[in-house]
Formats: structure tokens, C-alpha cells, sequence
């Protein structure tokens, strides 16, 4: 399950039951979500005054929503008491990318044009002439720009886009001209049709009055907008030219050449407000084993899977060693006859041995990590036990409402003032948070009217933290925390490693790997429990006797039914 799952991104997965308007009535609706999708309150970069722009109000997805999604598909189902743990039912995955978008990069290109006229004699009107015509736009091999993605969407021979799918269009096109007007007043017209219909027009227009039209100027119309398409509209470019004034007299020269005259179609992937947001393509791009690991890193445990009643089950190893009062007795079991290995040291545990999340500009230099102490190991001084794909997440410095200081993914920094101010947009690594569905704030956040007013609005969104929660978020339940080892501010939330890693600390106290050989039975194995520790009891193996002890099992290895086995067992 695990080979297949490692092929597979998150951004794969069938999650289009999650899809939604993203509006602010669908934001409000989700408000205190406790799975599927929640809207938490963060800082992308862009808050100010405690207000959060309404383009930055971006949904985060429940983790355990995407592991039960991921062992679904491969015919499987995720069983155990650790689907109920507070603290993984309220981890989720933030987005964290520069733009929201509906389609990759491929998908676009396979759908995008830049055609041009092909060089033809220049047109020229005198007086009275008249022109209306869709512009001849061709696929031309000589216009070293031009480009015709492998749907061919656009047609040389009719001049036009059919959309294959529903789709965001931009449209731009360019038309150079030469206007002399002697009396009265000329127009043209370059206008972007959507089955036959105007939709967007480029506009020239000048008068005897104006002196400096009296000897030939070149000038250009251009078209640049985007129009909503559903499959099968049809999108043509045309040109008119005509009167404006009763009397007219005028000269037009209308250039016919790749560079005086083009047209490109590019689908817009990006997804606006109102737009659908479709949840899987918004998530991180990271592989489905990857994320399954990085929840037992966290809760330091491994996965159980059952291919015969196909589920997955994480086993705590803390709650395995506190459960030593259901301990499975082998004793009868074994083969006194043949020596055991035993080994002093567990790999590839070093004394120091540090847990951590990945690095990540804007947030300090090991921010979460931890470390884990294992002082009788005598190889190596200090080892990275793993790294997570996360980074960890920092409280921004600008407040929110009655919330307090949202998680800060810069995704966006703001440059410049009035109307130099600029915003650049850049992706980040992949970010986990927790999420109390129990306490939802409103928020204020500024909307665009139908008008294109900006207007003021006010949005609920749920709490959310990494490490120290703010004050208004704090229950009796959500004392627990994503830092390995306690943060600066951090004081009453537990920190990962207290939570659990309890049993891997009790075991690299005095750390020993016990390989034994068992007689064990096809019933054995069939019942075989991983929640279970084995005990051995007033038993001699070898040289060594042990009086009572208490072990997880690590391995059975070279197990045939009527045959001893070895089995490694690591010491509680």
C-alpha cells in the first residue's frame, strides 16, 4: 500500500466533495468546522489594522480527512483509538501557495495560442471606407512567438477559440494603424466576441479639432480581458472601421504583418473570489506516504496494516508501554535451547538525537525542533532522527480582532506606498496547524461591490495555533502543541515530545534488542496484536535468564508454520 501511496500527491486525491464557492457566505457556513474543510484566521502578509483581505481568506484542510482519503483509495480503512487524539483531529493543512488556481501549468499550455496576421499588403481607407471583418488571425510558422497548444483550440481556417471545457480566458490582441483626419471624425473599433456578442472592445476616435492628427501618426488599439467561457463558446477578435461624424474625411492605413497585429488566448488558472475553489488542487504538492509518516513521527508511533481486513492503524509507542497489564505471555513459547542475540544499542539512535521541522526564510532557525536524549548509546554523539516536510509556523506581529496574533504564512510582502504599492506573491513550503473548531471570531475584511467599490465586511473564521495559543482560544482539552520541545511564550501547551514520546524515552534509558527464537503457531501470528507488548517470564535462553520482562515486538523474521523463527524484541 505504502509503494503505491508513495507515487501518489495529496493534490491526486478525490476530495471533489470539499469543492465550494468560495464566498463569504461559504467562509461563514464553515465557520467551527470539525472536519472536511475550516477557514482559520491567519496572516498571509497582508493584514492591516486587523483587517484581513477578503483575497487572502484561505481555507486549511483537516489531516485526518486526507489520510482516511488516501488509504481509502487504495482499498483500505484507517482503525484505532488514535483517530480519536484531540490533538490529530484538530491538525490541518493550510494552503500555502503564491496563487489559488484551478489547473496546473500543462493543462494551460495544451490550451493556449499567440496567432498573427499573415503578412498581407497594408489596407487603406479614404474618405468613405468601411471595414468590418473578423480578423484573419492565423497559426504562422514564420512569427517565431507564436504558439498552438496540442488541443488546438484555436481554429486557423474559421479565425476563432472554441473552449473545450469551462475555463477563464484572457484575451489580448493588437492592431497598429496610421490616422490622418482632415474633417470630421473616423472610429475604430478592435472588439472581443463571445458567440457573436461583444463583450470587450478597444476604442479610437479623433477630430479635425485635434491639430496634431493633421500629419500621419501610427497608433494601435489593444484589447486585454478576461472572459468566462463554458464549453463550447466561441471566441473571435474583430475590427471595424467607420464614421463617427456625418462628414468625414480622413486617410486610414491598417497594417497587415505579424508585428503590427496579433492575438493570444491563455486560460487563467488563477481562482478568483466567487470562482469554485477546488480543494485538492490547492493543497501542497507532497506524497501521501510522506504525510501518513510525518503523523507518526509526531506522535511517535508506526503504522499497523492488515492486509487481510484492510486497515491502518497507528501504534503509540507510549500507549503500548503503559499497557503492560494486557501483555501477551510467551514465555512457553521459546526456544531455551538456542543462544539469543542481544544488542546494547538501538539504531540509528545517537545521545542527541534531534527532531525537527524544515527550515524556512522568514522563520527562526529552529523554531519546534526537539531533542532527544539517549546518554548509554556509545556510537555516535548527536544524529538528525528525521526531519518533517513542514516548517514550522511563527505568530505574526499584527493583530486581529478579538483573536489576538494570527500564524504568519508570509505568502505575500507588500511594497512601495499609494500608488507605487506593489505586491509579490511567492509559494511556501508546506505548513500543518491546529485548529479549535470550538472558538470562532468575526473577522473584518474589506469586499468589492458590484461597482468595483471596495466596501467594508466582516467574515467568522475558526482559531487557530502551532505552538502558544492565544489567549482566546484556550480550553481545558487544546493544551497540547506542534513544537517538538517548548518554544519561547510557550507555557501551559504540552509539546510533542512530552505528549509522545514518553515510551521511546523510557526505552533509550537502557536500550536493548532481544532477538529470541519462538515456536509460534499459525494462530499466534493470526492474533498477533501491535498494541500489545510480549512478556517473557522466568524463562532461560541461552546463558540468560529473565525473571519477568516486558518487550514491543520489532521484527519476526523467517516465520513458516512448523518451524522456529526469530523475533526482535526491544526491551521495556
Amino acid at each position: 500500500m505504502f509503494d503505491s501511496l508513495s507515487e501518489k500527491s495529496i493534490r491526486d486525491l478525490e476530495l471533489s466533495r470539499l469543492d465550494h464557492p468560495w464566498t463569504l457566505d461559504e467562509i461563514n457556513a464553515r465557520a467551527g468546522a470539525t472536519d472536511g474543510v475550516c477557514y482559520p484566521i491567519l496572516d498571509y502578509g497582508t493584514v492591516s489594522e486587523g483587517i484581513v483581505p477578503q483575497d487572502t481568506l484561505f481555507p486549511s484542510v483537516f489531516v485526518r480527512e486526507l489520510a482516511a482519503q488516501a488509504v481509502a483509495e487504495q482499498g483500505y480503512k484507517l482503525v484505532g483509538a488514535w483517530l480519536d487524539d484531540p490533538l490529530f483531529r484538530a491538525m490541518a493543512l493550510p494552503f500555502c501557495e503564491a496563487e489559488p488556481v484551478s489547473r496546473d501549468q500543462n493543462w494551460v499550455d495544451a490550451r493556449r495560442a499567440r496567432v498573427t496576421l499573415v503578412d498581407a499588403p497594408t489596407i487603406e481607407f479614404v474618405n468613405t471606407g468601411r471595414l468590418n471583418r473578423i480578423q484573419p488571425f492565423s497559426i504562422d510558422n514564420r512569427d517565431p512567438f507564436f504558439y498552438d497548444g496540442k488541443v488546438n483550440n484555436y481554429n486557423p481556417v474559421t479565425y476563432q477559440y472554441t473552449a473545450d471545457t469551462d475555463m477563464r480566458l484572457r484575451v489580448v490582441a493588437y492592431q497598429e494603424f496610421v490616422a490622418r483626419v482632415e474633417l470630421g471624425a473616423p472610429e475604430l473599433k478592435l472588439i472581443v466576441e463571445v458567440n457573436g456578442a461583444n463583450v470587450h472592445q478597444a476604442y479610437w476616435s479623433k477630430t479635425l479639432y485635434n491639430t496634431s492628427i493633421l500629419a500621419e501618426k501610427r497608433d494601435r488599439l489593444e484589447v486585454d480581458t478576461s472572459v468566462l467561457l463554458k464549453k463550447g463558446d466561441v471566441v473571435k477578435i474583430r475590427l471595424t472601421v467607420g464614421k463617427r461624424t456625418t462628414f468625414a474625411e480622413y486617410k486610414l492605413k491598417i497594417f497587415q504583418t505579424s508585428e503590427t497585429a496579433f492575438a493570444s488566448f491563455e486560460p487563467d488558472p488563477v481562482v478568483y473570489t466567487g470562482d469554485n475553489w477546488l480543494v485538492a488542487r490547492n493543497l501542497p504538492d507532497l506524497k501521501c506516504s510522506l504525510l501518513l509518516k510525518s503523523i507518526a513521527f509526531q506522535m511517535s508511533g508506526w503504522f499497523n496494516i492488515d492486509n487481510q481486513r484492510k486497515t491502518v492503524e497507528l501504534i503509540k509507542l507510549t500507549d503500548l508501554t503503559n499497557n503492560r497489564v494486557n501483555a501477551v505471555d510467551w514465555s512457553a513459547k521459546v526456544e531455551e535451547s538456542e543462544a539469543p542475540e542481544v544488542q546494547f544499542r538501538i539504531e540509528p539512535y545517537a545521545q542527541k538525537n534531534y527532531v525537527k521541522y524544515k527550515e524556512q526564510d522568514g522563520v527562526d532557525k529552529g523554531y519546534g525542533d526537539g531533542v532527544i536524549r539517549c546518554e548509554n548509546t556509545a556510537q555516535s554523539t548527536e544524529t538528525a532522527l528525521f526531519e518533517l516536510p513542514f516548517s514550522a509556523t511563527l505568530p505574526s506581529t499584527r493583530q486581529v480582532g478579538d483573536f489576538g496574533l494570527p500564524l504568519l504564512i508570509e505568502t505575500r510582502k507588500i511594497t512601495g506606498r499609494g500608488d507605487t504599492i506593489q505586491i509579490n506573491k511567492n509559494s511556501t513550503s508546506p505548513r500543518i496547524i491546529l485548529v479549535e473548531p470550538t472558538k470562532t471570531f468575526e473577522v473584518a475584511t474589506q469586499i468589492l461591490d458590484i461597482n468595483g467599490n471596495i466596501k467594508p465586511a466582516a467574515v467568522t473564521l475558526t482559531g487557530c495555533w502551532f505552538a502558544r495559543r492565544e489567549n482566546s482560544i484556550v480550553t481545558n482539552e487544546n493544551n497540547f502543541s506542534l513544537a517538538f520541545d517548548p518554544v519561547p511564550g510557550q507555557v501551559s501547551e504540552v509539546p510533542l515530545i512530552g505528549r509522545y514520546f514518553g515510551g521511546l524515552k523510557r526505552v533509550l534509558r537502557r536500550p536493548r534488542v532481544f532477538v529470541p527464537s519462538l515456536y509460534l503457531r499459525p494462530v499466534d501470528m493470526a492474533t498477533l496484536n501491535p498494541n500489545l507488548p510480549i512478556r517473557l517470564k522466568n524463562v532461560r535462553i541461552g546463558d540468560i535468564e529473565i525473571a519477568d520482562g516486558y518487550f514491543y515486538l520489532n521484527r519476526v523474521n523467517n516465520y513458516q508454520s512448523g518451524r522456529t523463527c526469530t523475533i526482535s524484541l526491544i526491551a521495556l
